[in-house]
């Protein structure tokens, strides 16, 4: 069953959670990298997930120990319509374009090697 789109639209809403929408177009995140990006408690990363979750927006996959985030698929027309408003205003939004920047480097640092010991 479809949630309302008041419901989604609400849950996407919120300055956080809006900003955890954004990482996420880029593929899947997991929290501890998500905790990292954003700056903020893992707790708070988790309970914004939580409201995404519930909302039809993200799924949870597994991967071994962590918990790995994606964007819901878009297999509805208002999930369709949704990927792309995110798309459309995420790209041009200046406040997210920090984030982004974030997890970049992130991705980046974790990508280098590392010297021996």
């Amino acid at each position: 069953m479809p949630f309302p789109l008041a419901d989604l639209l609400k849950a996407a809403g919120e300055p956080t959670r809006l900003r955890i929408l954004n990482l996420l177009r880029g593929g899947p995140i997991c929290v501890c990298e998500l905790q990292a990006v954003l700056q903020i408690p893992q707790p708070t990363v988790s309970r914004h997930l939580a409201a995404l979750r519930h909302a039809g927006l993200v799924r949870d996959d597994r991967d071994g120990t962590r918990v790995v985030y994606s964007l819901a698929a878009p297999d509805t027309p208002r999930l369709q319509a949704f990927h792309s408003l995110l798309i459309t205003a995420c790209s041009t939004e200046e406040e997210l374009l920090p984030d982004l920047a974030r997890w970049k480097q992130l991705k980046r640092r974790r990508a280098q090697p590392t010297a021996a010991s």
